[in-house]
């Protein structure tokens, strides 16, 4: 797992902001360099040391973070960002005020850095995690099994 993972839970609001906000459980988050989407906001199942067990920790969510994004901390411990192209929202409940000022400290770089590359931000913003059109509703209190009705979009 990426050194740094904070335990938090995440929160998911469909379309916008007309709906409420459910909780689609825990997981452990970190801000680290994914292939091919640059520096993500990953969230990892299972402890921050992969517990008894010397496997790999699964990812179960992964925001690419663009120059320009979003990401508003609402009060010490809530982090939120909107989905620009499906209108979800979503939202990280971290344990302390330390653990969220960690993620935003690594998330502010990249969002005030100018893209590189022309068209990069389009590019990879095809490549965000979002819900597919026409998706079932996730269910269960599992994260992964929630989280797997989100996939990388593709354009």
């Amino acid at each position: 797992m990426a050194s740094g993972a904070y335990p938090v839970q995440l929160l998911h609001r469909p379309g916008g902001g007309g709906g409420q906000w459910r909780n689609l459980g825990a997981a452990y988050a970190a801000v680290t360099f994914l292939r091919p989407q640059g520096q993500s906001l990953v969230l990892y199942a299972g402890g921050p040391d992969g517990g008894q067990q010397q496997q790999p920790q699964r990812i179960v969510f992964a925001y690419p973070i663009l120059p320009g994004d979003a990401f508003e901390r609402l009060d010490g411990v809530t982090l939120s960002w909107p989905e620009l192209e499906s209108g979800d929202e979503f939202a990280l409940c971290f344990l302390d005020d330390a653990a969220c000022g960690a993620v935003c400290g690594a998330i502010a770089p990249v969002v005030r850095s100018p893209a590189v590359v022309d068209g990069i931000a389009e590019m990879l913003a095809g490549l965000r995690v979002a819900r597919e059109e026409g998706a079932p509703a996730p269910g269960g209190v599992d994260i992964a099994a929630r989280l797997a009705q989100l996939s990388i979009g593709r354009r």
